[in-house]
C-alpha cells in the first residue's frame, strides 16, 4: 500500500470503502463486538463497586485500581455462559478451546478466580499453567478471558464512565481499567478554548479492554510521551485522508487513528481498530511496532 509522509495532515476526503482485502480481518472482529454488546446488555448492573477518589486518580490511580480482581468473577461467569459459545461460532479456530473453557466454567465455577487474577496480574505463567490443566493453548485462553473481562467491563461502561473526568486525566492509558488504547479518533473540539485541539479536533483514545474513550493531547506519544515534534511522525495513505498513522521515532510505536471530524455517520468504534488492519501492515513494514498488540497487528509474528 503506497503511503505519503507529511508532518501536516492533508484536507480530508469523503469516507471510501476500505480495501477489499481488509474485510475478511475485519469481519469477524466485528461480529465479537456485536455479540460482546448483546451480551454486555443482558448482564445485571453494578456487578462490582468503585472506590472514586478524585485526588488519586489525578494522581494516576485508574478506577479500577483497588477493585480486587475477585469482584468481576460473577460477572465473568454470566457473560461466558452466551459468550464463549458466541467466540467459537465467530472463530472456528478457537472453537474447540471455548467450548473447553465454557465446559470447565460450567462445571468447576471457581476456575473463574484464577482466570480474572491470572489476566490482570500481567503474568503469563499463571496462564500457561491454567491452560496446561485445560489442555489447551495459553494464547487461546488468554484471548477468550480477554473478551469476557471485556464484556463485564463493557456492561459496566455507563457507569464508569460518568466517573472519569477528562480534566483530571490526559494519560496513556485507560482511566478506567488501565489498558492501552487500541484505535486514535479525531473528533469536533467541544471547548474552543481549548488550546491543544484547534480546528483539526480533539484526539481521543480508545481502550482496547472495557472501550473507554479518553481524550489525550494531539501532538504526544501516547506510548513513550516523547513531545517533540520533529520525532512524531504522521503516514496518511493516498486517497484515504481520514485513516493514519500516528508514529514516535524515539520508541518507536505507533497507533491508528481515524478523523471522524464532519461525520455524522454512525461509528463503531470497537470494531474500526480490526478494519484499519491494512495501516497496521503498513506501519510494521516501516518498523514501527503497534503500542497495544492485538490479534489483527500480530498476523505474520511466530
Amino acid at each position: 500500500m503506497r503511503m505519503r509522509f507529511t508532518h501536516t495532515p492533508q484536507p480530508d476526503l469523503p469516507d471510501v470503502p476500505p480495501p477489499a482485502e481488509a474485510l475478511s480481518i475485519a469481519a469477524p472482529f466485528a461480529a465479537l463486538a456485536t455479540l460482546r454488546r448483546e451480551v454486555a446488555a443482558e448482564l445485571p448492573q453494578g456487578l462490582f463497586d468503585v472506590a472514586y477518589d478524585p485526588d488519586r486518580f489525578a494522581a494516576g490511580e485508574t478506577l479500577l485500581g483497588t477493585t480486587e480482581p475477585a469482584a468481576l468473577v460473577p460477572g465473568f461467569l454470566a457473560a461466558a455462559q452466551t459468550l464463549l459459545p458466541g467466540i467459537g461460532h465467530i472463530f472456528p479456530a478457537v472453537a474447540r478451546e471455548s467450548a473447553i473453557l465454557a465446559q470447565g466454567l460450567a462445571q468447576s465455577p471457581r476456575l473463574a478466580g484464577p482466570l480474572v487474577a491470572g489476566f490482570f496480574s500481567d503474568q503469563p505463567a499463571d496462564f500457561e499453567g491454567l491452560a496446561e490443566e485445560l489442555g489447551i493453548s495459553a494464547q487461546a485462553l488468554f484471548f477468550l478471558t480477554q473478551e469476557t473481562i471485556a464484556t463485564v467491563l463493557r456492561s459496566e461502561a455507563p457507569r464508569l464512565a460518568a466517573l472519569a473526568d477528562d480534566a483530571l486525566w490526559r494519560k496513556n492509558h485507560c482511566p478506567v481499567c488501565g489498558s492501552a488504547p487500541d484505535l486514535g479518533l479525531l473528533k469536533e473540539q467541544a471547548e474552543p478554548s481549548e488550546f491543544l485541539i484547534a480546528k483539526a479536533g480533539r484526539l481521543m483514545l480508545h481502550c482496547s479492554l472495557c472501550g473507554h474513550l479518553w481524550r489525550f493531547p494531539r501532538l504526544v506519544c501516547p506510548s513513550c510521551g516523547e513531545g517533540e515534534h520533529d520525532k512524531l511522525d504522521l503516514f496518511v495513505p493516498e486517497g484515504r485522508e481520514r485513516e493514519r498513522i500516528h508514529a514516535c521515532s524515539t520508541c518507536r510505536r505507533y497507533l491508528v487513528v481515524t478523523n471522524r471530524v464532519d461525520v455524522d455517520a454512525a461509528f463503531d468504534a470497537d470494531a474500526a481498530p480490526a478494519a484499519l488492519a491494512h495501516l497496521d501492515a503498513a506501519a510494521r513494514e516501516r518498523g514501527y511496532e503497534p503500542i497495544c498488540p492485538r490479534p489483527w497487528n500480530q498476523i505474520g509474528d511466530e
